[in-house]
């Protein structure tokens, strides 16, 4: 993938990612609860890329020999 694919796609994520936070923020109104919230979140996040990688075989042993 090319670096100005890269940086958009990154940008997609970026921006909805501080929009949401700051809406939950409203929601919460205190830094603690939302820091807690994305700490959750991106625990959510990490568990889906092992699971995505696991079912793509990326973690398989035979992935590991090529």
């Amino acid at each position: 993938m090319d670096l100005t694919r890269k940086l958009g796609t990154a940008i997609v994520f970026i921006v909805p990612t501080f929009v949401f936070s700051g809406l939950v923020y409203s929601w919460f109104d205190s830094l603690s609860k939302v820091v807690a919230w994305l700490a959750v979140l991106a625990i959510f996040v990490v568990i889906g890329i092992i699971y995505s990688k696991i079912i793509t075989g990326k973690f398989s042993k035979n992935a590991q020999e090529m």
